[in-house]
């Protein structure tokens, strides 16, 4: 272990350009259980920065390079308001085409497009994890699945799914036609209730928060599927139209 006592330790300035966003090799997890949710996971933790205050943790003891530094240092690196006191650094998981593919299980699969609220995308994540749905697509124009926010919504699900970042929207489309997946889009245009499906294999198509699909876009779907809404309401948060949809598809 080793003290750093300057905030402009080179370190630290590191750390904090993986914080940003501005190292793509590295990711960056704040938190005592979600750091405990990355110990459990298949993810290589490089760095642990511990907050003097933080004490000592056997949980972390196998982490090979830890850092402590003062408390008021430690708030200068975190990335919420009120830090626990500890953050780890990890090696950014395999995220291209190749790599999920490898990892694909065949089963019910989220694509995510220009889904660029990281809360969202994270409390999707998190959502298909529970629902029993392994793997996602996130196209190349939406938020960053590991930053802190997303990883902070996901709960540690990031972590655990096999999920393919940077995509091609047709690209995905088609792969999916091609491997047996019937692409269903969830969008407020849709004419056909979702309750009204069968369950199957599925690529489940959710767009933007603001924008939803494009017509072209939505005619490349095999099923578009709406959810009812009483009493005048227009529309749901996304994470919450994806929790109904998931759910009821992947039953």
């Amino acid at each position: 272990m080793i003290e750093i006592t300057s905030r402009d330790n080179p370190k630290l300035k590191q750390i904090r350009k993986i914080r940003d966003g501005h190292d793509s090799g590295f990711i960056f997890v704040e938190g005592l259980r979600l750091s405990r949710e990355a110990l459990r996971s298949p993810v290589t933790i490089a760095v642990a920065v511990f907050a003097r205050s933080f004490g000592e943790n056997s949980e972390f003891e196998s982490i090979a390079e830890t850092i402590i530094v003062p408390d008021k240092i430690f708030g200068s690196i975190a990335d919420t308001k009120n830090p626990q006191g500890v953050i780890l650094i990890a090696e950014r998981p395999a995220t291209d085409r190749k790599a999920f593919e490898e990892r694909f299980d065949g089963g019910t699969s989220v694509l995510l497009h220009r889904v660029n609220n990281p809360s969202n995308l994270g409390a999707i994540l998190r959502t298909c994890e529970a629902a029993g749905i392994n793997n996602v697509i996130v196209t190349r124009d939406s938020a960053d699945v590991f930053s802190p926010k997303a990883l902070r919504a996901s709960m540690g699900s990031a972590f655990r799914l096999n999920i393919g970042e940077r995509a091609d929207f047709g690209l995905t489309v088609r792969w999916a036609r091609k491997i047996g997946l019937r692409t269903t889009a969830a969008d407020i245009s849709g004419a056909v209730d979702y309750r009204q499906l069968e369950t199957g294999k599925r690529l489940i198509v959710f767009g933007s928060e603001a924008n939803g699909l494009t017509e072209e876009e939505l005619a490349e779907m095999d099923d578009v599927v709406v959810i009812p809404m009483r009493n005048g309401v227009e529309s749901l948060n996304l994470a919450v139209s994806a929790g109904i949809i998931l759910f009821a598809l992947n039953a």
